[in-house]
């Protein structure tokens, strides 16, 4: 009996290691450090794609042993050479990678980066800004502003009591006067932080910041006119306090802070839009605690209809929300850390439409959790827009996963998940062209973590996904969406953008382009003003202009950096107005 006891198992031993690998899975804890745990893999999660002939290139170096990145890399045209480069701290150095996987130049910095740089073109001259914050509770931290070239801009690095500069900087005109600011938080101790508002002379935007808390500021903050009254809003959280609501001159909005005891915030940054047209913004986001799930709050601190909506356990991931069929009504992407100990897929991915209602063919249930970005984008060319997200996981060999699922539901989509070394755990994916081939290219970052066991490293990949190179088949892009930071979804609205008897008649093209734009018009306007603004409404170039019937104006704008502008074009006399969006590589 004791013999065909132990054939027995042995004979189950087999059989269950031909079904299933071990692997290993990550959790973040609440004091921010990473657990890592083994756990059986099933045996399809094991060997693809390992070794990718599509992996552009690979750059790794020395990690910081204690923590790792998280919220992906940046993508930008630092350089002003009509290509994007790759931005990415690992411990105190900043690196821009070009295409080919070079170091186009770095930077030392004090204090590790744990966050994506923020790259905007601030005051409008046509080269971007870099700003990027640093530290930790055992390290110095600072807040950086530098310019395209990686020199410190007067008056900064700032410092404050070496303290940890929090999460990643915001980008945004807070306090109108048509220049970016910075917005930033600062981690005193645990029960004490503050978030500050700069300008870009190093200075405070008034005299009302920076805003103190009683606790940690707990996620990037989010920026927008939440209650169309003219003047912009931060939203930021604590850890412990609550979730709060801030004007461009300090005053804390009614009914703010929202405050339960059961609700904590960590690293969630919320997402603000419109999502029932009444030209208020809804606070879209997510929270952990004893009471975790996803929230839409509305601009007087209570909840929209149908949220909260409840999640089995805690979850870190930020929201994504997209107008998926540019209808009108805003979509919803959350995701959850969900990983069972025996390979079961579980729910992990949600789309929900504003009511809290589950979208079709979601959630995505599969094996392995999520609390990183969330990209939303056509990366196979079959005109369905898909999701784009990392995982809690790496199989026996160390190997992560990007996923990308169609949002039809028929699955991953072929050549996915991509196998990256090490964890993508908190991360995502960015999409670009960076090796300006004109197709489109996938860049996520990763990590080991040994505890002292080996050297860890930290990696940026990019794969090739050999497809046409169309930023119309991207609709949010990595780390909040954008590289502002700002959280902000309807700036067509903000800048009214409206349907009117000139939308159908003029066009731009090419768009995108790399400067040279040309306005296409079937109608004959006699005075009209032509100008070019940023997303925050500056205006860069206008003039006073004619348009003929079937005529074409050609401007050169290769002055102006890389991303996204509106070109409005006004009738004088009818004051009737078209605002195109506009792609600038």
């Amino acid at each position: 009996m004791k013999n065909n006891l132990t054939l027995a198992l042995i004979f189950f031993a087999i059989l269950t290691n031909a079904q299933n690998e071990i692997g290993k899975k990550a959790t973040l804890l609440e004091d921010g450090t990473i657990r890592v745990e083994t756990v059986l893999l099933p045996s399809e999660s094991s060997n693809q794609n390992k070794s990718s002939t599509d992996l552009l290139f690979s750059f790794g170096e020395p990690a910081n042993p204690a923590i790792k990145n998280s919220r992906g890399v940046t993508i930008a045209d630092v350089n002003n050479d009509g290509i994007e480069e790759i931005l990415y701290g690992i411990d105190t150095e900043l690196y821009v990678i070009d295409g080919n996987g070079d170091i186009l130049w770095q930077k030392t910095v004090l204090g590790p980066i744990l966050l994506p740089p923020t790259v905007m073109d601030m005051d409008g001259d046509g080269e971007v800004e870099i700003a990027l914050n640093t530290g930790y509770p055992t390290t110095v931290g600072r807040v950086y502003l530098m310019d395209n070239q990686g020199t410190d801009l007067p008056g900064w690095p700032l410092n404050f009591n070496d303290k940890w500069m929090i999460n990643a900087p915001v980008l945004a005109d807070l306090d109108g006067d048509n220049f970016l600011d910075v917005i930033t938080c600062q981690r005193e101790s645990s029960t004490i932080g503050f978030v500050h508002a700069l300008k870009m002379d190093a200075t405070p935007i008034n005299s009302n910041w920076p805003i103190q808390f009683n606790a940690t500021p707990a996620f990037t903050p989010s920026i927008g006119d939440i209650d169309n009254d003219g003047v912009k809003d931060v939203v930021i959280a604590t850890s412990s306090t609550g979730l709060y609501v801030y004007d461009a001159n300090g005053n804390l909005h009614t009914g703010f802070p929202l405050a339960d005891p059961n609700v904590k915030y960590s690293y969630q940054s919320p997402i603000l839009a419109d999502l029932d047209n009444d030209e208020n913004l809804e606070i879209i986001g997510s929270n952990h605690g004893d009471a975790p799930g996803f929230y839409v709050l509305k601009n007087d601190a209570t909840y929209y209809p149908g949220w909260p909506v409840a999640t089995s356990g805690w979850t870190y991931s930020p929201p994504t929300v997209v107008d998926i069929e540019e209808d009108g009504t805003y979509e919803i992407f959350m995701a959850d850390r969900n990983t069972s100990n025996d390979g079961t897929p579980l729910p992990t991915i949600y789309g929900l439409d504003p009511d809290a209602n589950n979208l079709p063919n979601f959630p995505i249930e599969k094996y392995g959790g999520n609390e990183g970005v969330l990209t939303i984008a056509d990366v196979n060319n079959d005109n369905v827009y898909d999701i784009i997200f990392s995982s809690t996981l790496t199989d026996m060999d160390g190997f992560g996963y990007i996923h990308a699922y169609s949002l039809d539901g028929s699955g991953e989509i072929d050549g996915f998940p991509l196998r990256p070394r090490g964890f993508t755990f908190l991360n995502g994916a960015v999409l670009g062209d960076v090796d300006n081939d004109g197709l489109m290219d996938l860049t996520a970052n990763s990590y080991t973590q040994t505890f002292g066991a080996g050297i860890d490293s930290s990696y940026v990949s990019t794969y090739n996904l050999n497809v046409p190179y169309n930023t119309a088949k991207i609709l949010r892009n990595g780390y909040k969406g954008d590289n502002s930071r700002d959280g902000l979804l309807g700036d067509e609205e903000i800048l009214e953008v409206s349907e009117n008897i000139l939308t159908n008649n003029i066009s731009i093209s090419p768009n995108p382009s790399s400067g040279i734009l040309k306005i296409n018009s079937e109608i004959s306007l006699e005075n009209a003003t032509l100008s070019v603004l940023t997303m925050d409404g500056k205006i860069l170039f206008s003039e006073k202009t004619s348009l003929l019937e079937t005529g074409t104006k050609s401007y050169n704008f290769n002055s102006i950096s890389s991303g996204i502008y509106f070109i409005s074009i006004e009738d004088t006399e009818s004051k009737n107005k078209t605002v195109l969006k506009w792609l600038k590589r």
